[in-house]
């Protein structure tokens, strides 16, 4: 008896026994259970995570069972659309040279179907819009009426806010059902049976859509899927909390993040010579970070291959990428911003190495900390200086821009993905870049995007840093943005970690709390559908919120206030390592006088979010009496250069964190840490000052406090 489709797949793309077993578990749940748009079955991953190897398998295997066709939803971009043809053409191949299956478009069908044709297996493809989901109908409803008694499997890829089925209305106080939904409803009503499958990375369509939900209710329990099952993660795959949670020194993690000042990310926005010139471009402000970006991107090349060589391994092709905006006459700015620097440190290698001797010095340096902490090996200085300039002088350093205006498709290998054509390659683009392309081997990515709402599904789309990588290439990795960028995507990567453990361990069928301040500061209930994504502050059991990234006031102020605040600090908490209780309104007094000494910059911190947080844990959630425990420490001496880990844990060290995260606690609980603020550790205030942090309870459900929601009518 000949193999199935899923075995035969499977020997040919070398599947594990992890990922096998979830594709046999998603197929026989899409047997036996009941599925649609409003109860979908849910395939969960991460963002570059093999969702759609994943999806692939799944279809294969349906394929053995009871399906005849298999629809895919794709997000509406030609070039995905494409991109996802010509990726199942090629991991299908085998049964479509064998006349078994047929993949196509739905907007580019290949002529009209014979009967045998309309026998084999069916792939379609079809964007999320409403003039190519009206051609998938009429597919079915007028050309082919017969293929409606068929078994079909609706996959929708990259299911998120573009699959929701409540949308505001034009007018803007109504809900309508989502064009897209009513069209998929439509095609579940006009065949014979349809299974609906969702993958993404992304389940916040989830919690944002308001079916039962009541202005009353604190707790919002979103709709459930028909099933969750969760696509096993490999271990080369690397995400946000590689690049997001803070890690040790030893680490070669630590060295990811460069931040780039705002302004020089302006000067690459739009052509203008008075900021950026070609004969002062690797000595402008304007430049600093990019000329770094492309120097160390370069050098890390070579002693990647430098390294693979010494082992004997396969020498890899690498990628970096500028996604600074989406406009096209920005890339054609920076892509002659790029030539100018990579034909000025060819110059410099050349005649003048005097002038790239400290550029280069600090990229090998920056490298070798890195790789030392990875414990790899490195080649000498003079070494890695040579084939540095051999890789300038022999021009291998490749430059394409990825937009619109270009034939994209042409830049695809067979396998969908961005072609890497020499060792050294340099992608700048746009949008185009979000939409799931697949970039192999990416080790450089200068982000500059800046929206004024970042949604969170969209954002981590941008994140194509993320992926199957080799964890080796992290020590040469880099990833510069601005700082205020970096604390929105580090605050996105909280908000998806805590739905993610709350789908991943089943306590989502407790529900998620939105929240939100009236404008007496009290804390009321939020409705989900109005959260806006990019301004929420996500915190999980015995998770932290705290400010990070300040700095201090000094002189009369900051004394007045000082003592003020050691009136209302209870003696008996200061040092005692154990919790006292006080009451709510306490901490509040604590932290509007607090609030006056720490300066911070904008949007890195909601004062409001952190007393919201505690009104809710103590007050709404426990309202027994309305008590925080509490507790104190003095002595602390932290460099404010050193005061940046957002997750807390290295400022609270681990004493305090061994204390504050043992089970059982019911109560948030409010720290205080006084700091000797002097100027000899960089705080500009030169006095001691009170750091404040907050503990969420350590059982309770994820907490998303809306510091802005949606203007409604």
């Amino acid at each position: 008896m000949s193999k199935g489709f899923y075995a035969r797949l499977r020997d040919d793309r070398g599947d594990d026994d992890a990922l096998a077993a979830c594709v046999e578990r998603v197929v026989n749940q899409l047997q036996d259970t009941s599925t649609s748009n409003d109860r979908p079955g849910m395939l969960l991953g991460k963002i570059q995570s093999g969702k759609t190897r994943g999806f692939v398998g799944v279809i294969a295997r349906a394929f053995d069972r009871e399906f005849d066709i298999a629809v895919i939803l794709t997000k509406g971009t030609k070039t995905l659309s494409a991109q996802t043809v010509a990726r199942l053409t090629n991991d299908f191949r085998q049964f479509i040279d064998e006349d078994e299956f047929l993949v196509f478009d739905i907007k580019q069908p290949p002529g009209k179907l014979t009967k045998s044709e309309q026998r084999r297996k069916l792939v379609i493809v079809s964007k999320k819009q409403a003039d190519n989901l009206r051609r998938l109908l009429q597919f079915f409803d007028t050309d082919y009426p017969d293929l409606k008694r068929k078994n079909i499997l609706l996959v929708d890829d990259e299911a998120d806010l573009a699959s929701i089925r409540f949308v505001p209305s034009k007018d803007g106080n109504d809900i309508e059902q989502g064009k897209i939904a009513e069209q998929i409803d439509s095609l579940r009503r006009m065949v014979a049976r349809l299974a609906y499958l969702q993958v993404t990375a992304t389940p916040y369509s989830l919690y944002l859509q308001p079916d039962d939900y009541t202005e009353e209710s604190y707790v919002f329990k979103p709709k459930k899927p028909a099933f969750t099952q969760i696509l096993p993660i490999h271990s080369g795959y690397v995400g946000g909390d590689d690049y997001f949670i803070p890690h040790d020194r030893n680490d070669p993690r630590s060295y990811l993040f460069i931040p780039v000042p705002s302004s020089e990310q302006d000067a690459l926005r739009k052509p203008d010579q008075r900021r950026i010139r070609e004969n002062l471009v690797l000595e402008s402000p304007n430049t600093v970070n990019l000329v770094r970006a492309i120097v160390t991107f370069i050098l890390a090349v070579c002693i990647r291959r430098w390294q693979q060589e010494d082992s004997g391994e396969r020498k890899k092709k690498y990628a970096m990428v500028i996604h600074n905006n989406t406009q096209t006459k920005a890339h054609a700015w920076q892509y002659q911003i790029i030539e100018w620097v990579i034909k000025a440190i060819e110059t410099a290698a050349l005649n003048s190495p005097n002038t790239l001797n400290p550029i280069f010095d600090a990229a090998y340096a920056d490298l070798a900390t890195s790789i030392k902490a990875d414990k790899g090996r490195i080649p000498s200085s003079e070494q890695a200086l040579k084939m540095f300039t051999e890789a300038l002088q022999g021009q291998d350093v490749v430059m394409e821009t990825v937009n619109k205006d270009n034939d994209v498709m042409a830049l695809l290998d067979e396998k969908a993905e961005l072609k890497l054509r020499t060792p050294f390659n340099i992608f700048v683009g746009g949008s185009i870049l979000d939409r799931g392309i697949t970039i192999p081997n990416l080790i450089s990515f200068y982000y500059g995007r800046n929206p004024k709402t970042m949604q969170a599904d969209t954002v981590l789309q941008h994140s194509r840093m993320y992926g199957n990588r080799d964890r080796r290439d992290l020590a040469v990795t880099r990833f510069l943005t601005s700082q205020k960028v970096f604390n929105r995507l580090y605050t996105i990567n909280e908000f998806e970690n805590a739905l993610r453990e709350a789908f991943e361990n089943g306590s989502h069928d407790r529900g998620v709390v939105f929240i939100q301040s009236d404008s007496k500061r009290k804390v009321r209930p939020c409705a989900p559908n109005k959260v806006l994504l990019s301004n929420v502050v996500a915190i999980k059991a015995n998770g932290f919120y705290l400010p990070t990234g300040f700095d201090t006031i000094g002189g009369r102020a900051m004394t007045k206030t000082q003592q003020e605040l050691e009136a209302l600090i209870p003696k008996e908490a200061i040092n005692k390592k154990n919790f006292v209780e006080i009451q709510l309104g306490q901490v509040v007094k604590i932290l509007d006088l607090i609030e006056k000494t720490l300066e911070i910059p904008t949007d890195d911190f909601e004062w409001d979010a952190m007393k919201g947080l505690i009104d809710y844990y103590s007050d709404v959630r426990d309202p027994k009496d309305g008590k925080v425990q509490f507790l104190a420490e003095t002595g602390r001496r932290l460099d404010r250069y050193a005061s940046g880990d957002k997750s807390g844990l290295s400022i609270l060290g681990t004493g305090l964190r061994e204390l504050i995260t043992a089970t059982g606690r019911t109560k948030p609980a409010f720290i205080l840490l006084q700091q000797e603020g002097s100027k000899e550790l960089h705080w500009s205030g030169g006095q001691k000052f009170w750091w404040p942090i907050l503990a969420a309870p350590s059982s309770v459900e994820p907490c998303v406090f809306a510091t802005k929601v949606a203007k409604t009518s």
